[in-house]
This record gives structure tokens, C-alpha cells and sequence, in this order.
């Protein structure tokens, strides 16, 4: 019995995108939470985070996307997991700062990370203008989430 071909680079990136977003959004909004951040600060550092994480693709997307299939080890295994790791991270921080700022989310590789809003929600705004604490209030269970495809 043969076993089944691998998934293409491109599918592979967005299953564990489509794992790794959310999981990175969770941690990255209950640090915001714990910081007690302005939303100003808030948007800033978020900033920060996803333009590093496409600093980081520039300088290393070619592990990822040229990749032969074959197992790697040593500092070539920490370069794609670490380029890996980052555009995750990247991309949740866009998601969250696209709430922070009003809306829905981000599109990302053919995916859509942010707040799934019901057919009724989808033009109500998810952030909450308060002056106590609105990064918690703005983050609060709404985590990047892909989309489910119809």
C-alpha cells in the first residue's frame, strides 16, 4: 500500500497557519491585557509585530516556499520553524490591530484570520471605545480565526 503524496508548500502553510494564528492571537492579546497598553500603544507594538514578521519573511521566505521536501536538521530546521513562528505571529498581531482599528480582520495567503461575525454583526464594529482598559475590552474573546470556507 502507497502512502498518500504530501501536501503542496502552499496548503502546508495554510493548514499551520490555520492552526498556529489563533493559538499566537491568544497569546498575544492576553500579554496586551497583562500590560495594561493604551489602545495607542497597543496599535503601535502590534505594528512593530507585523512589520517584523515581514521583515523576517523577506530576509527568510525562501525556506518556505522552496522547499524540496527533504528533512532538515540544525540551524536550517531553526531558520524555517523561526520564519514559521514569525509570519503566525505576524499575521495575528495584523488580525488584532485590524480590530483594534474597527475592523473584521486580515487576509493572509488566501485566508481570512479575524473575527467571524455572524451575517447580522458583520457591519457592527467589534471594538468598544472605553477608556478603562480598551485593548482587554477591544481583544476579549475575539481572537484571529480563519474563516471557514463555504
Amino acid at each position: 500500500m502507497r502512502q498518500p503524496e504530501p501536501l503542496n508548500a502552499i496548503d502546508e502553510l495554510r493548514l499551520f497557519l490555520d492552526f498556529a494564528v489563533p493559538l499566537c492571537g491568544a497569546d498575544i492579546a492576553y500579554k496586551l491585557g497583562q500590560w495594561g497598553y493604551s489602545r495607542e500603544q497597543a496599535k503601535n507594538w502590534l505594528r512593530g509585530e507585523a512589520e517584523r514578521a515581514g521583515g523576517s519573511l523577506g530576509e527568510n521566505g525562501d525556506v518556505i516556499q522552496f522547499s524540496d521536501g527533504r528533512p532538515r536538521s540544525g540551524r536550517a530546521q531553526n531558520r524555517v520553524a523561526r520564519t514559521a513562528s514569525e509570519l503566525a505571529r505576524g499575521v495575528a498581531a495584523a488580525a488584532l490591530l485590524a480590530q483594534l482599528e474597527g475592523k473584521s480582520g486580515v487576509e493572509a495567503f488566501g485566508g481570512f484570520y479575524g473575527v467571524t461575525a455572524r451575517p447580522a454583526e458583520a457591519d457592527t464594529p467589534r471594538v468598544q471605545d472605553s477608556d478603562d482598559d480598551a485593548v482587554s475590552v477591544a481583544t476579549r474573546g475575539t481572537c484571529p480565526v480563519r474563516k471557514p470556507t463555504a
